[in-house]
C-alpha cells in the first residue's frame, strides 16, 4: 500500500492559523488568519475602515491558496500618534501681513485669521497610497502562506491517522471474507431446521421445498458486497496516497464503504459477520470524523 509520507503527505486540513506583521506608513501592520471547517469556502475579512478597499484583493488571494474551509482574515492597524508641525515663520508673516489690515479697520488680528491663510499646521497623517497597499498585501500574503503551511502539516497528522484506521477497517473486512463463503450453507441449514420443526410433512412438495431453501440460503451471499467493499478501500487509499483536495470524494467513498457494510450486515446472519460487522463500523464513524477536516 502506498502510505503518504510522514513529511509530506499533499493532504490538507481545513484548521490552520497564520500570522504576519509589516510598516506601513500609517504604522504596524499584523494579519491574522485562522481557518476552520467548513463545506466549502467561506472567507470573512475584518479590517479597519480606512482598509476596507482592500477586501476583494484579500479574497482573491485567498481562494487562490485554499478550496475549503472558512477562513477569518483579521487586519490589525497599529496607527502612529499623530504629530503636528506648526510652521512658526510662515504664521509669523502671515500675522504681521494682517497687522496693517486689521488696523485700518480697527480690528485685532486672530488665530483663526492666520490659519486660514493655510499651511501653517502640518502633521504626519497620510493616505493609503499604492506603496502602503503593496506592503499590507504582502503582509497578508506571507499570513496566508502560513496559514497553509500550517494547514498541510495537520494533514499530514490527518493522513497517517486515517491510512493507520482504514488499515484497521481492512483486518476486519478480511476477517467477514474469511467467514463469508460459509454463510449461504449456514443460512440453509437454519431454515431446514425450522421447517422440520414446523412438521410440514407432505403438505409441500420435497423438491419444490428444496428450490425454495435453495434461493433464501442464495441471499445471505454477500460475495458482491465484499468486492466492492474492497474497490471502495482501495480507492480510499489511492485518494490518499495522491493527495491534494480530496475531502469531498473521501466523504463519497465513506458512504459507499457504509452502504456495503450495512448490506452484510443485514444479509449474512451469521453471528461471527454480524460481531465484525459492528468493529467495522465503529471504526468507519471515526474515519468519517475525521475524513470531516480534510479540505
Amino acid at each position: 500500500m502506498n502510505k503518504p509520507s510522514k513529511e509530506k503527505s499533499g493532504v490538507a486540513s481545513m484548521t490552520g492559523y497564520g500570522r504576519s506583521t509589516g510598516e506601513t506608513g500609517f504604522g504596524r501592520i499584523t494579519v491574522e488568519v485562522r481557518s476552520l471547517n467548513h463545506r466549502h469556502l467561506d472567507v470573512m475579512v475584518r479590517t479597519p475602515r480606512s482598509l476596507m478597499h482592500l477586501d476583494p484583493e484579500l479574497r482573491n488571494m485567498t481562494r487562490k491558496r485554499v478550496s475549503r474551509g472558512k477562513v477569518e482574515i483579521f487586519l490589525i492597524l497599529e496607527d502612529r500618534p499623530l504629530e503636528f508641525v506648526v510652521d512658526t515663520d510662515r504664521a509669523l508673516a502671515v500675522a504681521k501681513a494682517l497687522e496693517s489690515v486689521a488696523a485700518s479697520i480697527g480690528d485685532k488680528v486672530r488665530l483663526d485669521h492666520i490659519l486660514a491663510a493655510g499651511d501653517i499646521v502640518q502633521s504626519n497623517e497620510r493616505e493609503a497610497d499604492e506603496e502602503i497597499n503593496s506592503v499590507i498585501l504582502k503582509t497578508a500574503g506571507q499570513a496566508l502562506d502560513e496559514m497553509v503551511k500550517h494547514r498541510h502539516g495537520e494533514g499530514d497528522v490527518l493522513a497517517q491517522d486515517l491510512v493507520q484506521r482504514m488499515d484497521e477497517l481492512t483486518g476486519i473486512s478480511r476477517g467477514i471474507e474469511e467467514i463469508a463463503p460459509d454463510a449461504p450453507e449456514r443460512a440453509r441449514q437454519s431454515i431446514i431446521k425450522f421447517l422440520a420443526d414446523l412438521d410440514l410433512g407432505e403438505r409441500v412438495e420435497p423438491q419444490r421445498l428444496e428450490v425454495e431453501v435453495a434461493m433464501l440460503a442464495q441471499r445471505s451471499d454477500v460475495t458482491e458486497e465484499i468486492t466492492r467493499l474492497r474497490t471502495h478501500q482501495d480507492s480510499f487509499r489511492e485518494a490518499m496516497s495522491k493527495g491534494g483536495v480530496i475531502g469531498r470524494r473521501l466523504d463519497f467513498l465513506i458512504q459507499e464503504i457504509q452502504r456495503e457494510i450495512n448490506t452484510i450486515g443485514s444479509k449474512s446472519g451469521i453471528p461471527e459477520i454480524s460481531e465484525r460487522v459492528v468493529d467495522f463500523k465503529t471504526g468507519l464513524e471515526k474515519v468519517r470524523e475525521q475524513v470531516q477536516n480534510i479540505e
